[in-house]
């Protein structure tokens, strides 16, 4: 199972939060170049003022700043392609466990599910859409920005799949395995990651614009379906499809104002109802939950969150580092 992978390798409290520190740090440290390109554009440009970088950063539109949106686009990503390799690097050296360890029990990846999961996402989400559109027509508006849709397209093809694949293993493998495995139930993981999951999205401008609690609600419903499914399908597989047809969508088909995502989508919604999204959410994630409980066979959702198949003779969580090295050879 899954979520009893948290105790191979070395689990001690403090490697968890020694590991959460180097992934900071990792993601930090992506921010670089970006930062870089937004001094130098800054200090070449007088006509950036005051005005226009609050706008920015509450827009995340490079446009703004005389940035190609591609450009800032890939360089968005490039943080989490940085924090992917501190996650990859804490995994391997800190608890000395491999990286499929928070994706499957099973081996190798079945990059097959992925795409399945990707690809029925993709069709309900695509369907909400277009209920959405049809709600409300006006509030749509296409635009087509010729050759610079296409570089999107390679750009959310090949790189935006690191920013997915970062989050999932990051909040629902590392963070939910690390919560089973200091002891807690898998409800505890569940709740625990996906409320770390909406707090982290506390700095994205849809914060501003719609509010934190109703933004909130969205962010930590997201994380929930996400981590029933990693239970469910004892796997992390179709949440890196799922997460992945998400931003694909957000990032090539539509946008609205107020996203993170502010590239040049086949359309823009002037307005977006954020209770709608959250509508769309538990519908969309109630249908994709039946889809696979016809296709896999997955068990019913109280028998899968029972705890009696969690292992409970693993080695007990050390309190101190001092203990760990007194014992270094008990692994």
């Amino acid at each position: 199972m899954i979520l009893n992978q948290a105790f191979k390798g070395l689990n001690d409290w403090w490697r968890y939060l020694l590991g959460i520190l180097i992934v900071i740090a990792a993601y930090g440290i992506g921010q670089i170049p970006l930062t870089i390109l937004l001094f130098t554009t800054i200090g070449s440009n007088q006509d950036i003022g005051v005005d226009e970088l609050e706008t920015f950063n509450k827009s995340m539109d490079f446009t703004l700043l005389g940035i190609d949106k591609n450009l800032g686009f890939a360089l968005l990503i490039m943080i989490f392609i940085f924090a992917l390799a501190g996650l990859w690097l804490t995994v391997k050296y800190l608890h000395h466990k491999k990286i499929i360890d928070l994706i499957t029990p099973n081996r190798p990846i079945d990059f097959k599910r992925i795409l399945l999961g990707f690809g029925i996402w993709f069709l309900l989400g695509g369907m909400i859409e277009l209920v959405s559109y049809f709600i409300a027509p006006e509030d749509y508006h296409f635009r087509w920005s010729g050759s610079s849709f296409f570089v999107l397209v390679l750009i959310s093809l090949f790189l935006l799949p690191f920013q997915t694949a970062f989050e999932e293993l990051f909040f629902r493998g590392y963070l939910m395995q690390g919560i089973v495995g200091m002891g807690y139930r898998k409800w505890v993981a569940i709740l625990g990651s996906s409320i770390l999951f909406g707090l982290i999205h506390s700095m994205n401008p849809e914060i501003s614009k719609y509010g934190f609690l109703t933004m909130q609600v969205y962010y930590i419903l997201a994380g929930v379906f996400l981590a029933l499914v990693t239970v469910l399908d004892d796997s992390l597989e179709l949440a890196i499809g799922i997460h992945t047809a998400i931003n694909f969508i957000g990032a090539t088909m539509i946008t609205y104002e107020g996203s993170v995502l502010q590239t040049d989508t086949l359309f823009v919604a002037k307005e977006t109802n954020p209770w709608l999204m959250i509508a769309g959410l538990i519908v969309s994630g109630g249908l994709f939950i039946a889809i696979c409980t016809r296709l896999f066979g997955w068990k019913p959702l109280s028998s899968t969150l029972d705890d009696s198949d969690l292992q409970t003779n693993a080695l007990p969580i050390k309190l101190s580092i001092e203990d760990d090295f007194e014992n270094k050879n008990e692994f």
